[in-house]
């Protein structure tokens, strides 16, 4: 089975902004870093203001402009996963007007309509009327895209339990089972679901054998910098949470999203914003972060994970430091491949070599046993298995 090296993209110059101020040439020229780079393919995120603006409307120009994304990815050659519902992304929430309740959220706000409210949204997974929206919007993109050749998979959403947490584990299962079902209707290509280590170390009710249910292979989303277990360079924790999702969920699973906030001088912490509140942050060295991410793609190889997304394409440019969310979550201007003037950094130059270095590697196992009432106590259990691993390796 081949080993997919792939980015998570937004455009250096546009952010979350990119379907609203779109040039194709922007595509164009970053698509090309991204092939230049030995990637395979790119995960893209449809902000779900821009394509469904309306419960009973989506919108033309970016359904057209998904496709000229979609024609240059197969012109170069990659594989692209288009992400629904966006939903949630850097640290903010991004939701059409309709979506929204009248109650804030406890941890997150949201742009919506060109201004940053402090609203959460309405029961997207139980609501009637929205879930016919999604529909709608479901069956529109699946149908018109389905047998394009540059379309690897669906990507159900991105950490949605950030918008809202479930009422239940049931009707987290209902949700991804009913999405699946509708894209399923119109598309012949895999679906899956991008979950994250909240959703391991915690329960808002997206259970990973719950998830399985609705997806094809199973995705997850994990930071070491953002653990508080182990260490922010410790290379052995995101192929660790592959296995204990391919454990829990009983399939095959892809690292959709892992990296590092990163910069020229050495290794620090900064105050930055998630959310709604102020912490601190790691700004970790670039050679660092190029070490780090060596031994983290070895491993995830070694273990037999599906393929890695880097998080993310490039820093962004410091012209839209002052949009949201990147005037207030300070570190998310750094998660990239490139640097936010276009020069490749150190972990770039990994990526783009390490399919050189795959066929020196070996497989390798190593079995995690997850209890059956893994969520009664899903922190204490992450925890002790992740101490079990390392024994294990040696470490």
């Amino acid at each position: 089975m081949e080993f997919i090296l792939g980015v998570n993209y937004w455009p250096r110059r546009k952010a979350m902004f990119w379907w609203k101020e779109f040039e194709e040439w922007e595509v164009r020229e970053e698509f090309q870093v991204i092939k230049d780079l030995n990637l395979d393919a790119v995960r893209i995120f449809l902000l779900w203001e821009d394509f469904q603006p309306e419960p009973e409307r989506i919108d033309e120009n970016s359904l057209r402009n998904l496709e000229k994304v979609m024609a240059i990815a197969h012109d170069l050659g990659l594989k692209v996963m288009p992400t629904f519902f966006i939903g949630h992304m850097s640290g903010i929430n991004w939701l059409p007007e309709w979506t929204l309740s009248d109650k804030p959220h406890e941890r997150f706000l949201t742009y919506s309509n060109g201004r940053v409210v402090d609203l959460g949204a309405r029961d997207i997974y139980e609501e009637p009327d929205l879930l016919e929206a999604e529909r709608l919007l479901l069956e529109v993109v699946a149908s018109e895209f389905d047998d394009h050749p540059a379309l690897y998979a669906w990507d159900i959403s991105n950490e949605i339990d950030n918008v809202r947490i479930p009422r239940t584990p049931e009707a987290g299962r209902r949700w991804v089972r009913f999405v699946y079902e509708t894209l399923k209707a119109s598309s012949s290509k895999p679906v899956t679901f991008g979950i994250h280590q909240e959703d391991i170390q915690g329960d808002k009710h997206f259970r990973v054998g719950d998830v399985a249910e609705g997806n094809d292979f199973l995705c997850m989303h994990a930071y070491s910098v953002y653990t508080d277990f182990t260490d922010p360079l410790d290379p052995y924790f995101v192929p660790f949470a592959c296995l204990l999702t391919r454990a829990l969920g009983k399939k095959d699973v892809l690292m959709e999203e892992f990296g590092m906030p990163t910069t020229r001088g050495e290794t620090r912490k900064i105050r930055s914003v998630t959310g709604k509140h102020e912490a601190e942050h790691y700004l970790v060295g670039e050679e660092d972060a190029a070490r780090w991410l060596e031994e983290t793609l070895k491993a995830l190889y070694e273990f037999g994970v599906l393929g890695a997304f880097y998080w993310n394409f490039s820093d962004y440019h410091e012209s839209i430091w002052d949009r949201p969310p990147l005037d207030r979550a300070v570190h998310e201007r750094f998660f990239g491949l490139l640097r936010s003037d276009g020069s490749l950094k150190p972990t770039a130059l990994v990526m783009r070599e390490f399919r050189k270095r795959m066929g020196e590697l070996k497989r390798r196992n190593v079995e995690i046993e997850v209890p059956e009432d893994y969520y009664s106590d899903p922190k204490g259990n992450i925890v002790r298995l992740y101490a079990e691993f390392r024994q294990k390796l040696g470490l």
